[in-house]
């Protein structure tokens, strides 16, 4: 089974965050996508975040992390869904899996969709 955060908690979450605060055009960027449709919404593999990622990079995924690939560098992901081999082998290659109260204050952090 998959773990996932509530849609709606996301949703909450980048409307909380006040137009003039650090990271508000991220917040904005990231709810444009995550209020898609659910058929619109971004699947990302690990193979597509290895290559788009560098070493200990922070990024946020609006949507559903896939097993597709092998990490091979340790990383930040925050995302709305994974499946559970792509959460397997993002613990196991030494990647960390961060909740989004967590990431959205900080700078830095790039969307990957």
């Amino acid at each position: 089974m998959a773990e996932k955060e509530s849609i709606n908690a996301w949703i909450a979450a980048m409307s909380s965050v006040r137009h003039g605060d650090k990271n508000s055009g991220l917040a904005r960027a990231v709810l444009k996508i995550v209020q898609k449709p659910r058929r619109r919404r971004v699947l990302v593999s690990i193979s597509k975040l290895n290559r788009n990622t560098n070493e200990n990079e922070c990024v946020i995924v609006p949507g559903k992390v896939l097993s597709d690939g092998t990490p091979d560098k340790a990383y930040e992901v925050c995302a709305v869904e994974y499946s559970a081999a792509a959460r397997r082998k993002l613990l196991d290659a030494g990647c960390k899996i961060v909740k989004l109260e967590d990431i959205i204050k900080r700078e830095g952090v790039r969307i990957l969709a």
